[in-house]
């Protein structure tokens, strides 16, 4: 079996491509590249060709690196035409499983098989009531959506020859790279623009996956609100929160509207776990504020969702930041969380406590969060205190020999990057 080495990841705000090399260790990186997707909802002033045109051209800039161009590669998609499916039947013969499969996919799959393209994956054979049982997951993915894609992608310059689904290749990073214990289950949060990827892994060898229809974009939209913001500048607010460091952000600075792919080379709930020991995060550490001293001089729009201490840190949010304390800097982030991701917090806990209540897993030991979101100021935090489980940002580069590449960047770029490439890092690891 083939490497593919390369994966691209084509997202709502960006396009990520990672190259692989596998050696006798596990992977070194080759390339790594990443071009922002200019979007109405940021770029008003943009034109609807313009805009049209956008992840096209995000891709072109991406295939400039002949470590990408025309090479095969592994893409997935994601959405509500993405249908996983988990499934359970008797144990069969082998030569009838694909048949039973179909069948048991025509019952649960929400639309056409005719339309979709289809594959499954079996877990290790089960006991139920005495007699042995076959599960797996099953997924259709609507052709359309496939097709668009795959034009998209040749387009771009590109030769893609693998599906898959973003919460697969998420899943496949992480037993990649980190791997997960016989009787330990880990929660993958992909926290993206405006989708995130919920995948459960219990054990190396069972997977459990959903798509949310949340993600960062919320937390633009609550900046906006809460703060008086138009989106652009809410933002870039947002970017500027988690990239910039706190002596760095004075007077607004731009730190994170420029394409990477361009400028560089190529409340509380329920707990479903055993937190015994898990300590949160040290806000003495703090390095990081939402919004810089500047004259806008911002009220909260929010106070109905709002803890009193919570108003407090957005009253906070005003002054200077040499008078700031991490903790007043701390609660006016988690307060823009709440109103952000609340939602998106709840239909997580809903689905860990369905594995849970119908014991599929036994509970959910640990969050490891990704994607470009995962990266704002206290969010582990905050995930960690709603779920009742120790959550932290995973970067899956941090498993990888990066010595090959690491002079071509600025120091520390590669563990900036890394979160947002973890789709992309599990695509490039797929066999052919």
């Amino acid at each position: 079996m083939a490497t593919l080495a390369v994966g691209i990841d084509v997202g709502t705000s960006s396009v990520k491509a990672v190259a692989l090399k596998r050696t006798g260790s596990g992977y070194a990186l080759r390339s790594v590249g990443q071009a922002d997707i200019r979007r109405a909802e940021y770029h008003p002033e943009e034109s609807p060709q313009s805009l049209a045109e956008a992840p096209l051209r995000a891709l072109e800039r991406i295939s400039q690196d002949s470590a990408f161009s025309r090479k095969p590669c592994a893409f997935s998609v994601s959405g509500p035409r993405v249908a996983p499916r988990l499934f359970k039947f008797p144990s069969i013969p082998k030569g009838e499983v694909e048949q039973a499969i179909r069948f048991e996919a025509e019952q649960i799959i929400p639309f056409d098989l005719a339309q979709a393209a289809l594959d499954y994956v079996l877990f290790d054979e089960g006991m139920e009531e005495g007699k042995p049982v076959m599960e797996g997951l099953v997924v259709a993915v609507h052709k359309e959506e496939v097709d668009k894609q795959y034009v998209l992608l040749k387009s771009g310059g590109f030769d893609p020859v693998v599906l898959d689904i973003d919460t697969l290749a998420l899943s496949n990073a992480y037993l990649e790279t980190e791997g997960v214990a016989d009787r330990e289950t880990v929660a993958l949060i992909n926290i993206g623009a405006r989708f995130t990827n919920l995948a459960i892994l219990h054990g190396p060898r069972r997977v459990f996956v959903r798509d949310i229809a949340s993600g960062g974009d919320m937390l633009s939209r609550a900046i906006s609100e809460i703060y008086g913001l138009d989106l652009p500048q809410a933002e870039k607010r947002k970017r500027e929160a988690t990239y910039t460091p706190l002596d760095e952000l004075e007077g607004g600075a731009d730190a994170g509207g420029g394409d990477l792919g361009e400028t560089q080379p190529a409340g509380g709930t329920e707990g479903f776990g055993d937190t015994e020991g898990f300590q949160p995060v040290d806000e003495g550490n703090e390095e990081y504020v939402l919004l810089d001293s500047d004259e806008t001089g911002f009220t909260s729009g929010g106070g109905d969702t709002m803890t009193g201490d919570e108003e407090q840190g957005f009253a906070a949010s005003g002054e200077t930041q040499n008078n700031m304390t991490a903790a007043q800097r701390i609660s006016a982030n988690r307060a823009v969380l709440v109103d952000a991701l609340g939602d998106l917090i709840s239909e997580i806990q809903d689905t860990f406590k369905y594995y849970i209540n119908r014991r599929i897993v036994p509970r959910i030991d640990k969050v490891r969060l990704c994607g470009g979101t995962a990266k704002f100021p206290d969010i582990d935090e905050f995930f960690a205190s709603q779920l009742g489980v120790p959550a932290q940002l995973w970067n899956p580069f941090a498993r990888l020999d990066v010595g090959g590449v690491a002079g071509k960047f600025p120091p520390n770029f590669l563990d900036e990057l890394g979160p947002l490439m973890a789709i992309a890092t599990g695509l490039a690891m797929r066999q052919l």
